[in-house]
């Protein structure tokens, strides 16, 4: 039977990258902790105005969005998104190596500086992308008649 001899050096890098690999796995989980908890821009959005109407369409949401939680509200000129989403299914023994989706509860706002009618509005969710429309209030957006000298 061989004995390996002991090599001080190679045992203090052994030890060096394993705690290296703690640490980096205690941060990225309190990263991911911290980013759940203030989660307040879970995708991109994009606002544009085409034919008197406002639309707001996400990039795509992570994960499942859970059922019955999105929720669509406008409160004066504060567009607000908020719903839960859950991750889709790894293999029980699956290790992530990194993981950069974001799961759970989010509420993202945006402003509407454009009068509408969001009473009228409509949303649509179809392969995880949200399309909200907004009317314009073209009662309240309008060029306003200039009367002639008299």
């Amino acid at each position: 039977m061989s004995e390996q001899k002991f090599d001080p050096m190679r045992e203090l890098a052994r030890i060096g990258n394993t705690m290296g690999k703690v640490i980096e796995q205690g941060i990225n989980q309190g990263i991911s902790q911290v980013q759940a908890i203030t989660n307040t821009n879970p995708f991109k959005i994009d606002v544009y105005e085409y034919q008197d109407t406002v639309v707001v369409r996400t990039a795509p949401i992570d994960g499942e969005v859970v059922e019955g939680s999105l929720n669509v509200s406008m409160e004066g000129n504060v567009l607000t998104i908020s719903g839960e989403t859950t991750p889709e299914e790894v293999p029980a023994n699956a290790s992530y190596l990194l993981q950069e989706r974001r799961f759970g509860i989010f509420a993202r706002s945006v402003t509407i500086d454009i009068p509408v009618l969001s009473n009228e509005a409509k949303a649509k969710l179809k392969n995880r992308i949200l399309t909200i429309t907004l009317p314009v209030d073209t009662e309240r957006y309008k060029n306003i008649e200039v009367s002639p000298d008299e």
